[in-house]
């Protein structure tokens, strides 16, 4: 409550008596002590509001600073109440916000993974250079583009003597981009280079 709060500031003052009878006195009291007389109802004696000139004037001044007192610690009490109030829900807001965050990256970071794995235009190889090994050259072909590989190329090996461990057009090699060693679940583009390279006898 503000001191120029008329009604509010006069119900909380003491009464004010007169000296001389006893009578209350009719105070009028807007924002602060007035220099303005005063007479008794009762027995016409005079006062004057202003503190430094009358004991009427100086009880009503320091029951409005005890008043002023008491509303100034109660504003105090209100602000560090607001507060504390505003970062309960400050402190609240960001758990909840972490609370929902974790799933939200867990599913970016899954989406990502999947994005960069079975990026458009990649494909996921089935099986492994050593696993083709032995196999018909032909076949070898077949399977990569089955796959979906568009630059495939072979390359005679001519190194076969008797055929008693390798037969002509079996595959010695695979090389993917210049790799030999691709995986099972390993990735390459579609316009990856495929090489396969097969045995057959000299000439």
């Amino acid at each position: 409550m503000k001191i120029n709060d008329g009604e509010k500031l006069v119900m909380k003052l003491s009464k004010v008596h007169c000296k001389e009878c006893g009578g209350i006195l009719n105070l009028d009291i807007v924002s602060h002590i007035k220099n303005q007389k005063l007479v008794c109802p009762y027995c016409q004696s005079l006062y004057i509001y202003e503190a430094k000139y009358s004991e009427i004037g100086a009880e009503l001044e320091a029951d409005i600073e005890l008043i002023r007192l008491k509303e100034e610690k109660e504003n105090i009490k209100e602000f560090w109440k607001f507060k504390k109030l505003k970062e309960d829900h400050k402190v609240g807001f960001i758990s909840l916000l972490i609370l929902f965050s974790i799933p939200l990256i867990g599913f970016l970071v899954m989406t990502t993974n999947y994005l960069i794995v079975h990026r458009p235009g990649q494909i996921e190889l089935p099986i492994s250079e050593k696993k083709l090994h032995g196999k018909n050259y032909k076949n070898v072909e077949l399977k990569f583009e089955d796959m979906g590989f568009e630059n495939i190329k072979y390359e005679k090996v001519r190194d076969l003597k008797l055929g008693l461990f390798a037969h002509s057009g079996d595959v010695s090699e695979v090389t993917i981009n210049g790799d030999n060693d691709f995986k099972k679940g390993d990735n390459y583009n579609k316009k990856s280079k495929i090489k396969i390279y097969y045995h057959v006898f000299p000439k």
